[in-house]
């Protein structure tokens, strides 16, 4: 059994996790664009691929493109890194292609200060995690 080591951090704040999707959603596009060179089908594959699992590949340390520019990180609820946590990661991002749920989690986001769930989106609360400032 692997143990994977606690994260600890301060809650993220909501600008900075809105600016990480938006740079994810970029580098995304961005990546499908240069794949359908190769494929259309190739680059439909890459651009959903990588917004499911962004949070969860280990290559990138369990941080999106978009959580490392602005030093940022989704862990589980108990601190450890979702590098390689395909469950976790996959659950907090399919929500994201559910039509005008982007919306619906912005808004839950925004309307959430004060409540238990402060600072988590409900793709966090149903993969059980949330995201920090990273250390």
């Amino acid at each position: 059994m692997i143990i994977a080591p606690t994260i600890s951090g301060s809650d993220a704040e909501i600008g900075a996790r809105v600016g990480a999707f938006l740079i994810d959603m970029v580098i995304a596009i961005a990546v499908a664009v240069v794949v359908s060179s190769i494929s259309s089908r190739l680059g439909n594959i890459a651009l959903i691929a990588y917004i499911v699992t962004r949070d969860a590949l280990p290559f990138l340390d369990g941080q999106s493109l978009g959580k490392k520019v602005l030093k940022i990180r989704a862990i589980t609820e108990d601190g450890a890194s979702l590098s390689g946590n395909w469950n976790a990661g996959v659950i907090r991002n399919v929500a994201m292609w559910i039509p005008f749920f982007p919306l619906v989690e912005l808004i839950v986001l925004l309307t959430g200060k004060g409540k238990p769930n402060e600072n988590r989106r409900l793709g966090d609360q149903w993969a059980k995690t949330k995201v920090i400032v990273a250390p």
